[in-house]
């Protein structure tokens, strides 16, 4: 087998395991950590994403984001496994459905340019201390990332619990590099 496959079921196993009073601990941490971030970096516009299969949930922190005047996006994904992904405008009264991978997504909003965003709060499977980023292994976020590869803006930080660290992900040429990590234990930068 794979050892990222390996390495996938191992971590999405050990983030879904968090206990649910532990879990709640942490999202409230990871908030934070995100609230402080995005406004040390004045950041007008952020990507984030909607919580699934044990992430760490956000989007309370997005919420009060988007009541102080920040414009958030979410992805979207269009045509299956091999498709593409793009983020569209999220409001508190977004339309939101569930997409074939069972993740909200908003419905009939705009589309945002990725170069007109300040932050991409990214979700993972697991990281490492050098800005490697294991994702869920379908590609949409390198895809979708790639015209960023050799920019320091936007900022790219991926969200996760510190159960999710590795010592070394092998990096593939076409995985896009994180600029930093936020946990329960507040953010690291890479």
């Amino acid at each position: 087998m794979d050892s990222k496959v390996l390495i996938r079921g191992q971590k999405r196993a050990l983030r879904c395991d968090i206990a649910t009073q532990q879990r709640v601990a942490h999202d409230k941490s990871i908030q934070q950590s995100v609230l402080r971030l995005v406004k040390s970096h004045s950041a007008a516009a952020v990507a984030a994403y909607w919580a699934f299969d044990g992430e760490p949930d956000i989007i309370p922190a997005c919420r009060k984001l988007l009541d102080d005047g920040t414009a958030i996006a979410l992805p979207v994904i269009t045509g299956g496994k091999t498709g593409c992904m793009r983020f569209h405008k999220w409001c508190r009264d977004s339309v939101l459905k569930s997409s074939h991978f069972g993740i909200s997504e908003p419905q009939q909003t705009p589309e945002v340019p990725l170069l007109s965003l300040d932050m991409l709060l990214i979700p993972l499977v697991a990281y490492d201390r050098v800005g490697n980023r294991l994702g869920m292994g379908a590609g949409y976020y390198d895809r979708h990332l790639e015209p960023l590869r050799d920019l320091s803006s936007p900022l790219r930080v991926g969200i996760a619990y510190s159960v999710q660290a590795l010592d070394r992900i092998t990096a593939n040429d076409w995985d896009i590099p994180l600029h930093g990590v936020v946990t329960e234990n507040g953010w690291l930068e890479f």
